[in-house]
């Protein structure tokens, strides 16, 4: 008769021993060390591109500090959870020190599974990325979201200081051939998958609808919705509220959409607590849309 050993399930522990052997092989800069985390069927991603991480590893002395760590979901040998680190960089040649935007906070969603004695990564996506100082605290404003080498849209920029946004900071800014989005997340919040508020900006460099009525009915008749009022129509603008079950929770939107000269920009305000979003709150986000409206 022959007894086989159970194949023990996946704990937090071993996700987080995981994520810290990879972070410390990294500033090793043990590039094998690193693909040996991997999934060998996922081992041609960006993260793992041979060029990039012998640039890095020549050129910097790399030092990595975890800030955070979150359990989305474990399930025998699978599990899904994310984590946020600090990257700072030394010239390995201080003559090469240079102003440039290397210092950040990044967090990661991370798939991961036991096979055969082993744990592996089958996923791992960053969503959220801010640019620090060389102290490590985040640059001033949207500074901290922008990549080297991108700019912010200008019409973006131009509609930001319409919002109070203390409290806020900027974390993620995706750039698109014709679209770009900026978002900001409750300070605290900036490394969590799942935050209770969002604030942003899309810009589209065209509205693919035939006006912004067309694009405001198709918006609201979305399955997902279960209550919606459009609160401002206009040739040009919209403001709708919105409430629809996500994750088996409510959520409750205010989007302000505008067709500028520029481009065609949605402004939202996204309330994520299962909750419906306080009066208060409601009345300043509303109170601030109505005002760059009527502003441009």
């Amino acid at each position: 008769m022959f007894f086989f050993k159970k194949n023990k399930s996946l704990t937090e522990q071993d996700l987080r021993a995981l994520v810290e052997g990879l972070e410390q092989a990294y500033m090793n800069k043990d590039e094998q060390g690193l693909t040996a985390r991997f999934h060998p069927s996922k081992r041609g991603i960006t993260f793992l591109n041979h060029f990039q991480l012998m640039l890095n590893f020549q050129i910097y002395h790399i030092q990595s500090e975890m800030l955070g760590f979150e359990l989305l979901e474990l399930d025998g040998a699978r599990a899904v959870f994310t984590y946020t680190r600090k990257h700072m960089h030394t010239c390995l040649n201080p003559a090469d020190e240079r102003e440039e935007k290397q210092d950040h906070i990044k967090s990661f969603y991370v798939e991961a599974v036991k096979e055969n004695g082993s744990i592996w990564i089958t996923r791992y996506s960053p969503y959220s990325l801010i640019y620090v100082d060389k102290k490590g605290e985040p640059l001033a404003g949207v500074d901290a979201a922008i990549p080297p080498g991108e700019e912010l849209n200008p019409g973006i920029a131009r509609y930001i200081p319409y919002f109070q946004l203390d409290g806020y900071m900027p974390a993620t800014l995706h750039v698109y051939s014709n679209s770009q989005y900026i978002g900001f997340y409750p300070q605290g919040e900036s490394g969590r998958y799942r935050t209770s508020r969002t604030f942003s900006i899309d810009y589209y460099d065209k509205l693919e609808a035939a006006s912004v009525k067309e694009h405001t009915e198709d918006y609201i008749s979305h399955e997902i919705i279960v209550a919606a009022e459009v609160l401002h129509q206009a040739e040009r603008s919209s403001i709708i509220e919105t409430q629809y079950m996500k994750n088996n929770a409510l959520e409750h939107e205010l989007v302000a959409s505008l067709l500028a000269e520029d481009g065609f920009y949605m402004i939202r305000y996204l309330y994520k607590t299962g909750e419906l979003l306080p009066s208060g709150e409601r009345e300043k986000w509303m109170r601030e849309m109505l005002a760059m409206l009527a502003a441009v």
